[in-house]
C-alpha cells in the first residue's frame, strides 16, 4: 500500500508539471473576452493565448536575438546605442548583429540558420519567395519604412536623359531592389531592354570603383551615399518615385521562429522603438558614437536620421505594395508560379504591441 501511495503521488506531480509546460501561442482569432484580464507570465509557458490586452514586454525574460543589418540602418544604430548605454541589455535583450551588403544577404543567412531576423526591400523578398515557394518559411512581420530616398546617379558626360542609358553600362546588384528599379525605368521611359547592359556588383564600394574608372555610367543609390558619387562628378537623373517604385522595406524571419518566439519578437520591436526615440532625443551624442564606430560622418548620420521615420507598422498600403511587386515579377517572368503574398506575412508579434498599426487585410 505504501508503494501504491507513492506512485499515486508521483503521478499527480507529473500531471501537474505537464499541465503548466504547454507553450503559449498567439492568435488574432476567436473570442478573447474571457482572458483579457488574465496575468501572463511568458516564461512560465502559460496556456493563456497572448493578446494586446494581456501582453506586457516586461514579463518576457532575457533572450538573445540575432539580427542582420545593412550599413546605416536603424538596427545598426540601435546596436551602437546599446554598446554605449546598455539600452537593450538592461531590458534583458542581447542583440547580436551581423552586417551584410544588402537585405537579400540577410535572407540567405536566415535560411542557413545564421540569423533569426533579417530585412528586405519589397522586390528582393517577393522575388526570393517566388523562386523558393516549395520550401520557404520566410515571413514579413513588420514594415520598417517607406522611402523615396533613392536616385539613379549617372555620369553626365555619357547620360543626359533616360534614353541615353541604351548602350551604356548600368550597375546593379543581383537579387536586390535595383533590378526592379531598372525594370520600372525601362518600362516608364520606353527603353529597349536588350540595349541596357547591367553589370552586377556586391556593394556600393564596388560600384564606386567602377564609376571612378569610367567603367560604369549609372547606379541607383540611397541619399546617404550620394555624396560619394557627387564627388566623382555624377548627377542624379531619376528618382524612384518618378517610376512608381517607392520602396517599402520589411523585417523578415522564418515562420517557425515567429511562432516559437512571438513574445520575444514583440518585446524586441517594442524596446527597439523606445531606443529609436532615445536616439532622436539625443541625436547629436548618438551620431558621434556612430561616427566613431562606422566612420560615417556625424552630419550625414543626423541628416539621414531626421529625413526618415523610425518605427514598426503594417498598413494596408504596405501589403498592397507587396501585391503590386509580386504581380510585376510574375508578369516579367521572375518566377513560374503566381502566388498570394498574404500567405507570407505574419504580424502576430507586431499586433501584440501595435494592434492599431496592423491594418492590412488580404
Amino acid at each position: 500500500m505504501k508503494n501504491i501511495s507513492i506512485k499515486k503521488i508521483l503521478s499527480a506531480i507529473l500531471v501537474a508539471a505537464l499541465s503548466i509546460s504547454i507553450v503559449a501561442c498567439g492568435t488574432n482569432e476567436g473570442n478573447n473576452d474571457d482572458i483579457k484580464t488574465a496575468e501572463v507570465d511568458v516564461n512560465a509557458k502559460s496556456e493563456v493565448a497572448l493578446t494586446p490586452d494581456n501582453f506586457n514586454p516586461d514579463d518576457v525574460g532575457e533572450f538573445t536575438i540575432r539580427v542582420g543589418i545593412n550599413s546605416g540602418d536603424d538596427n545598426q544604430y540601435l546596436k551602437i546605442l546599446d554598446n554605449h548605454t546598455n539600452f537593450l541589455k538592461d531590458r534583458g535583450i542581447n542583440l547580436e548583429t551581423t552586417e551584410f551588403a544588402a537585405g537579400i544577404n540577410t535572407i540567405d543567412a536566415i535560411t542557413t540558420g545564421q540569423l533569426d531576423v533579417g530585412l528586405f526591400a519589397d522586390y528582393a523578398g517577393v522575388n526570393r519567395i517566388g523562386n523558393t515557394l516549395a520550401d520557404t518559411e520566410l515571413r514579413a512581420f513588420a514594415e520598417i519604412k517607406t522611402s523615396n530616398a533613392y536616385n539613379l546617379w549617372v555620369n553626365p558626360e555619357t547620360i543626359k536623359e533616360p534614353k541615353d542609358l541604351e548602350g551604356k553600362i548600368a550597375v546593379s546588384q543581383a537579387g536586390v531592389v535595383f533590378e526592379y528599379e531598372y525594370g520600372k525605368l525601362i518600362e516608364t521611359y520606353g527603353l529597349d531592354k536588350k540595349k541596357v547592359e547591367l553589370t552586377n556588383v556586391s556593394s556600393v564600394q564596388e560600384a564606386l570603383a567602377l564609376a571612378s574608372t569610367n567603367n560604369a555610367d549609372a547606379y541607383w543609390t540611397h541619399d546617404k551615399n550620394a555624396f560619394k558619387f557627387e564627388e566623382l562628378g555624377w548627377k542624379p537623373l531619376v528618382n524612384i518615385k518618378d517610376i512608381d517604385a517607392t520602396m517599402y522595406t520589411y523585417l523578415v524571419a522564418n515562420d517557425s521562429y515567429l511562432r516559437a518566439h512571438q513574445a520575444e519578437v514583440a518585446k524586441f520591436l517594442a524596446v527597439s522603438e523606445e531606443g529609436f526615440e532615445y536616439i532622436s532625443d539625443n541625436l547629436d551624442e548618438v551620431a558621434g558614437w556612430i561616427e566613431e564606430e562606422t566612420g560615417l560622418s556625424k552630419d550625414i548620420v543626423i541628416k539621414g536620421w531626421k529625413s526618415e521615420s523610425h518605427g514598426y507598422s503594417f498598413p494596408q498600403e504596405a501589403y498592397e505594395d507587396l501585391v503590386k511587386v509580386e504581380k510585376w515579377c510574375y508578369n516579367n517572368g521572375n518566377f513560374p508560379k503566381d502566388y498570394d503574398i498574404a500567405d507570407f506575412i505574419n504580424t502576430d508579434a507586431l499586433t501584440l504591441i501595435h494592434p492599431d498599426k496592423v491594418t492590412w487585410s488580404r
